[in-house]
């Protein structure tokens, strides 16, 4: 039973001893690291948003251009300057 309840005990010491090792083994980063760090994340977001933004195009175009779909909550919840357009 004592072998039991020192390696559950033993899991949260190691667990903090390897963060800080980790921690200590880290170090921050140069401008130029930086910067080609910041380029990746920018173009990532651009990427993902213009994917994003298509995605939603196309399903507001499905969305608006199927009237087979049109019922009583689909009228309700577009905007009054667009229930025009999907009638």
């Amino acid at each position: 039973m004592s072998d039991l309840v020192q390696e559950i005990a033993d899991v949260p010491k190691e667990f903090f001893r390897e963060g800080t090792q980790f921690i200590h083994r880290c170090t921050k980063p140069d401008r130029r690291e930086f910067i080609k760090i910041s380029q990746a994340v920018g173009m990532g977001f651009l990427i993902m948003g213009a994917i994003g933004y298509f995605i939603k195009l196309s399903e507001w175009n499905a969305f608006i251009g199927s009237r087979a779909r049109r019922s009583a909550w689909t009228i309700l919840i577009l905007p009054p300057c667009l229930q025009y357009i999907y009638r």
